[in-house]
């Protein structure tokens, strides 16, 4: 058994010694059948989460109504659920109430996909009610049960149905694609920062290129902020978001290839909902792909920016990252006399001082003049070699 899960047995140990079931489930389970690496390890039980709680020393309650105790072992945290049935969904997104059962088959025959939906015993061995073995073999993704019911219970499982066809390189199953095309209008109910999840994880997805032609087959993309005004040609499709580090990044891509100027790149991420930060990095990004540097635009850019834009740029033309180019444009970039504005020698009030003038525009006019002459070498960064400089180009004015 794989060491996450062996770390984890004493805790259905301890549920058993007090008769109760315990199973391990869920995506950590898939992910052991596909052998990927283990990320979180949940637990389900029939022991009601008081029971959990009173069992355990360290325990967190994250959602006690519906059934979720975190238990704490050896510093490591554990979701332990009850066994549980759904009533009618509300806003096609939660069940009105839950309901604690004894019955393990029961509990995972309401969860959303076949290969969620599978249990792992003490002993390593795998309980599956819903075909989820079989479909990891045949590389299958797909509902359990109805597809039309699942939707509409829940109309995110749709969108986390295509993310994890991009994580896996899965297909869908044709019952469930269909179901997509029929109710994809549901994801009009379910709300940005939700979607904005799914989507994240989906252009982070090995086989991004696959699931975003599944979003324009099944026509999801429709019901996604913005998507449905600009076409999701090939080259966007064929992009290897995967490659790329932070989301800033893979937004900064992402409209790059939509092909949107900056006042669309705007309107379409503020539609995501994305933080000011990040919204301004991934327009920095996109506006600086394809960018030929020299010293003024790296200093403008700033470090991330320029290796992010570089790195997608790279990404684009030659389909690979080439490390010593972006090694050479760091080394340059790190040789820049200043990268910021208040690294010059001079300030605003030392040029009102040397010009006995008081504030305006013209303030803005000659730092930048200074900044590029600096940036060009052609100016030493020193307060009394700026002043010579200024007095030097006033003099040439006189002349002129």
């Amino acid at each position: 058994m794989n060491e996450a899960f062996t770390q984890a047995i004493p805790i259905l140990h301890t549920l058993h010694e007090h008769g109760y079931q315990a199973y391990f489930v869920g995506g950590a389970v898939r992910d052991v059948l596909l052998g990927r690496e283990i990320g979180d390890i949940d637990i389900a039980t029939d022991a009601t989460p008081d029971t959990v709680e009173s069992l355990f020393d360290k325990t967190v309650d994250v959602g006690k109504e519906h059934g979720t105790v975190i238990v704490i072992h050896h510093g490591v945290s554990y979701e332990v659920t009850t066994f549980r049935s759904e009533s009618e969904y509300e806003d096609f997104r939660r069940p009105k109430e839950v309901q604690f059962i004894s019955s393990l088959k029961e509990d995972l025959l309401r969860r959303d996909l076949t290969i969620n939906a599978m249990a792992m015993d003490i002993n390593g061995e795998i309980i599956d009610h819903v075909g989820g073995k079989q479909d990891i073999q045949r590389k299958q993704i797909q509902t359990v049960g109805d597809p039309a019911c699942r939707f509409a219970e829940d109309a995110l499982r749709m969108m986390r149905a295509v993310r994890f066809l991009s994580q896996l390189g899965f297909h869908l199953s044709a019952e469930t694609a269909e179901a997509m095309k029929k109710d994809k209008h549901l994801l009009a109910n379910i709300s940005v920062e939700r979607k904005k999840i799914e989507m994240e994880k989906l252009l982070q997805g090995r086989y991004c290129g696959q699931a975003i032609k599944v979003l324009i087959s099944t026509n999801l993309y429709e019901e996604l902020p913005g998507l449905h005004e600009y076409e999701l040609h090939e080259e966007l499709q064929k992009f290897p978001y995967y490659l790329l580090d932070g989301l800033e990044e893979v937004w900064g891509a992402f409209i790059h290839f939509l092909g949107l100027n900056e006042t669309e790149a705007l309107s379409f991420l503020k539609e995501w909902k994305l933080s000011t930060k990040l919204l301004k990095e991934a327009m920095a990004i996109s506006k600086h792909v394809d960018c030929h540097w020299d010293a003024e635009k790296m200093f403008e850019a700033g470090e991330h920016v320029l290796l992010s834009s570089l790195k997608i740029t790279q990404l684009k033309h030659e389909r690979r990252v080439i490390f010593d180019e972006l090694e050479a444009i760091k080394r340059s970039y790190d040789a820049l006399p200043i990268k910021k504005l208040n690294e010059l020698a001079v300030s605003g009030k030392d040029l009102m001082a040397f010009r006995q003038k008081t504030s305006g525009k013209w303030i803005a006019d000659e730092l930048h003049a200074v900044k590029k002459a600096v940036l060009q070498n052609r100016l030493v960064n020193r307060k009394e070699a700026i002043e010579e400089w200024l007095n030097a180009c006033d003099q040439q004015l006189e002349n002129d």
